[in-house]
């Protein structure tokens, strides 16, 4: 294909230039993971560009696709980013629940014309420039997140990711809470209830500083959802494991070292971007042009 690499902004991120206009669906999975692990994130720009093109370039790219149930579906992949218009602090998608994908992906179908930027930061970098208390203080426990999730939402979640599956419901109804917690078998950091109200409580427990995904020998990314938002769904109580709060010092440390290494995404139309959503962090300025349209999916490895 012809195309043009570039640095996306003085510190990591690769932007993936078509310069004539290319099909992106022929970028290569090998490609675009190789260059994702150098990289932490890559900006797709200059390629034609639509919802379908976009949804199958995800799942040739993937092993599954995962999904938000609050969000609403464009096909079966891609759904429409809609969390209102305040400013999104930085998260993994999904990393604050035991249904924390590899991969996440973004299409800007209408790009903002002033502000309404996502943002991005690699915690590779938040890592290098923490302090060693803040590193000894973050790898000493992990940290857990616990929240409320109503039944419509965890029915729906389970009810998708299990849609290929021999023990797949049959409908949303049918659905159960076993079939639920047969998508956390082996993850022990995870507790799962169900409330009388037909909705579940969740304990996820994981490390606020751990590997990616793509590279399980680079074990030191500051990746995680202590910053994250609660768009669609009660908020979280986050904790370290023993119950403690996290000490107001030790966030704001780190709150300043993302906010350096924090930077836009520059959005134009057309622009696809892949994040290595286990080593760099997203979020959002606030919106200022409404007209602005998004779309994100989530997939895993394999």
């Amino acid at each position: 294909m012809n195309i043009r690499e570039a640095a996306h902004t003085r510190v990591g991120g690769l932007i993936v230039i078509s310069l004539n206009e290319g099909c992106v669906n022929l970028l290569s999975k090998n490609y675009l993971l190789t260059q994702l692990m150098k990289h932490g994130y890559l900006l797709l720009r200059g390629f034609q560009h639509s919802i379908d093109q976009f949804s199958q370039l995800v799942r040739q790219s993937s092993g599954r696709i995962s999904l938000d149930p609050a969000r609403s579906f464009s096909g079966d992949t891609a759904q429409k980013v809609d969390a209102g218009h305040d400013k999104v602090g930085l998260h993994c998608e999904n990393g604050n629940s035991p249904f924390w994908p590899d991969l996440c992906w973004f299409y800007c179908q209408q790009a903002p014309t002033r502000g309404s930027q996502t943002t991005i930061c690699d915690g590779k970098m938040v890592y290098q420039h923490l302090s060693l208390s803040a590193r000894t203080a973050f790898s000493a426990q992990e940290v857990v997140y616990s929240r409320r999730v109503e039944e419509k939402k965890w029915k729906t979640y389970a009810f998708h990711a299990l849609a290929a599956q021999q023990n797949a419901p049959a409908s949303l109804e049918e659905t159960t809470l076993d079939h639920l917690l047969s998508l956390t078998a082996g993850s022990f950091g995870t507790r799962i209830t169900l409330n009388g109200d037909g909705s579940i409580r969740y304990a996820f427990q994981t490390s606020a500083i751990h590997a990616s995904s793509l590279n399980l020998a680079e074990r030191h990314n500051f990746a995680n959802s202590i910053f994250g938002p609660s768009n669609h769904y009660e908020k979280p109580v986050i904790t370290f494991a023993n119950g403690d709060q996290l000490p107001a010092d030790l966030l704001a440390e780190a709150d300043a070292v993302c906010d350096h290494f924090t930077f836009d995404i520059g959005w134009q139309h057309g622009d696809i971007l892949l994040i290595d959503n286990t080593r760099v962090m997203h979020g959002r300025r606030q919106i200022e042009d409404k007209n602005r349209s998004i779309f994100n999916a989530l997939s895993y490895l394999i």
